[in-house]
Order: C-alpha cells, then sequence, then structure tokens
C-alpha cells in the first residue's frame, strides 16, 4: 500500500512539474498572408500597362470626354499614381492602418477631381466602362 502511495505522489510530482514548465510567451496569432504575386517579366509588364492605357482611353471614349477633358483626367491619374508609389515606398507594416486611410484619402480626392473635371453623369459612365473592362480582363485571365 505504501509502494502504490509513494508511486502515486511521485506520479503527481512529475506532472506538476512538468505542466508548470510550459513556456510564458504568448502564441502568434496566425498571420493572414496574401497569395504571392507571380513576377512578371519585363515584356508582361508593358503588355499590361499598355492594356491598361487602352482601357483608359475606351473609358474616356465612352464617357464621351473631350480631348480637354480627357488630358486633365490623364494627369489626375498620373498625379494619384504618383502619390501612391510614395506612398508604397514610405510604407512598411508597422504603419499599415495609416497607409490605408492615406491611400483611401487619395482615392476620394481623385474621385472628387474627376467628377469636377467630368460632371456627375460622365463620371458615371466613365466608371462603369471601366468596370466592364476589369470583368472582362479577369474573364480572359481565369477562363473557367
Amino acid at each position: 500500500m505504501k509502494k502504490i502511495l509513494i508511486t502515486m505522489l511521485a506520479l503527481g510530482a512529475i506532472s506538476l512539474t512538468t505542466n508548470a514548465q510550459q513556456p510564458t510567451t504568448p502564441a502568434k496569432p496566425p498571420q493572414v498572408s496574401q497569395p504571392a504575386k507571380p513576377k512578371l517579366s519585363k515584356e508582361q509588364r508593358e503588355e499590361m500597362k499598355k492594356q491598361r492605357e487602352e482601357e483608359l482611353a475606351n473609358a474616356m471614349t465612352a464617357a464621351q470626354l473631350t480631348d480637354a477633358q480627357k488630358a486633365e483626367t490623364k494627369a489626375v491619374f498620373d498625379s494619384t499614381n504618383i502619390k501612391m508609389k510614395e506612398l508604397r515606398k514610405e510604407g512598411s507594416e508597422a504603419n499599415l492602418d495609416q497607409m490605408k486611410e492615406q491611400r483611401k484619402a487619395l482615392e476620394k480626392e481623385q474621385k472628387e477631381k474627376l467628377i469636377k473635371i467630368m460632371g456627375e453623369e460622365k463620371y458615371k459612365k466613365f466608371k462603369e466602362a471601366q468596370k466592364a473592362a476589369r470583368e472582362a480582363r479577369e474573364k480572359n485571365a481565369n477562363p473557367q
């Protein structure tokens, strides 16, 4: 009986000491990673750039913009793209929320400028044409 009691106490002590030695650092939450973007060749990037420029020109034509409006619209997109590139260069994961806010502010500013240039009705036609082009591009990229 003494042997059983001593064995039980020894096993209890061992189990308590092993459980007491668990790590004290909290476990990191699982990180949600975005799928890796495929590396594109220089030719593929140039082709994509030409395709986007054609889509932009087609959207401007669909919205029936004048030449002056087209030039102003192109300038707005160019300045916004430059600001976005600068924002990405400055960015790090530490200020990701701040970057998102700045990006939204830039997009809002761009929208306001475009509406001022085009007018509300033409802007709606322009956005519809852009949406149709994006859907067509995605459909061609991912045929199912």
